[in-house]
């Protein structure tokens, strides 16, 4: 209810002059006041003939100023009310909503296609383009006779290599039983079940183990390098080593991929090294083939650059995982759910590109006879 008496409550009065019905809105129409008048502004017949009026006293914050203008909406006065602008800005404004997309499916698919295709073509511009300013800072840190933080080096192979020895040894322990058992149950079959450790020799050496390897390294380092860095950005720490006189990429950028592409290759060998026993475990247990006659045909299966073939890919694929997973931090903006986002991309599209570079490679080096 409304308390006359007190004349900052606000208040509305239906006054008759003549033939001439006015509607009078007087006192502080705010938030905390506007629980009493509700009724009274209900009760309110409004028609096109009623003039509207404002009292001098009349004060309105947001919610006051929605709650009358949803009133003069619903039941428009006369035209000869004179309305504060506050309130006029309310009714006058359209609300206008998208329509349905009732396109054919064709024409939208065409243009989703489209739109991705210029997306991707734009994110692999400015991601060559944060790998060539990486590439001019370590040029450019070699001619000024400048140090690499090898602290920082230290620390991130550690982390990206020494703590990830158990959980590639364990998965390429098994992947070499694995192949080494379905190799030897095919091939037995025709009698050369043997030939499972040439199988097992070539596969491992030219692509499992380096493709394992890194898809494992992009889940696991490229997403940390981008959750990293995208936390220091929200954070605003990147802005404060800006600050400091140094440059992001040479505190940030440069040890990760180094880091890497040091931790990489050495990653590929335990690797190697494994599946090699988890394959050598299997074949004694299934043709009982000897320990030792097990490494003199995996020898013999082997050639000379079967090994270099795919110890090759891995620092290539050491820098597409750091680049990409630190291009991505480094495009984090405004919320922690952007945060996600990115990480989930990075890890994405870097095993989406060591995939297609393999595949790339695999093909090169299969023609030119290596």
């Amino acid at each position: 209810m409304t308390h006359p008496q007190d004349p900052a409550n606000p208040r509305v009065k239906r006054v008759k002059k003549n033939t001439t019905d006015y509607l009078i809105f007087s006192g502080d129409w705010v938030t905390l006041s506007l629980q009493s008048i509700l009724e009274d502004l209900a009760q309110a017949k409004l028609n096109s003939k009623t003039i509207v009026e404002f009292d001098p006293s009349f004060k309105c914050d947001t919610a006051g100023a929605f709650i009358i203008a949803k009133t003069l909406s619903a039941s428009p006065p006369s035209s000869e009310s004179v309305l504060p602008d506050s309130i006029r800005s309310l009714i006058d404004k359209k609300y206008t909503y998208p329509k349905p997309d009732v396109r054919p499916t064709l024409e939208k698919f065409v243009e989703s296609v489209g739109k991705d295709s210029l997306n991707f073509v734009e994110n692999a511009k400015s991601t060559l383009s944060f790998f060539g300013e990486a590439v001019f800072r370590i040029y450019h840190t070699i001619r000024s006779q400048e140090t690499f933080r090898w602290t920082s080096i230290y620390s991130l192979i550690e982390t990206v290599g020494l703590k990830a020895i158990g959980i590639i040894s364990l998965i390429s322990l098994l992947i070499g039983a694995v192949l080494c058992y379905q190799g030897v149950r095919q091939l037995e079959k025709f009698g050369a079940a043997p030939y499972a450790i040439d199988f097992l020799a070539v596969s491992i050496l030219r692509e499992i183990s380096v493709l394992m390897t890194s898809i494992v390294v992009a889940g696991r380092s490229g997403s940390s390098f981008t959750a990293q860095i995208g936390t220091m950005k929200l954070n605003q720490e990147i802005d404060a080593i800006r600050m400091m006189g140094l440059h992001p990429f040479q505190v940030l950028i440069i040890p990760r991929i180094i880091a890497l592409v040091i931790a990489l290759p050495l990653l590929v060998l335990v690797s190697i090294l494994t599946a090699s026993l988890g394959g050598m475990f299997v074949i004694n247990a299934t043709i009982e083939i000897p320990f030792s006659e097990f490494w003199s045909l995996y020898q013999n299966a082997v050639h000379k650059t079967t090994f270099w073939t795919g110890m090759s890919k891995a620092p290539l694929f050491a820098i597409i995982i750091a680049v990409i997973g630190c291009y991505r931090g480094m495009q984090v903006k405004g919320s922690a759910e952007s945060v996600g986002q990115m990480t989930t991309r990075s890890v994405v599209e870097a095993i989406f590109t060591v995939i297609i570079c393999d595949a790339v490679m695999s093909i090169f080096f299969t023609a030119m006879d290596w």
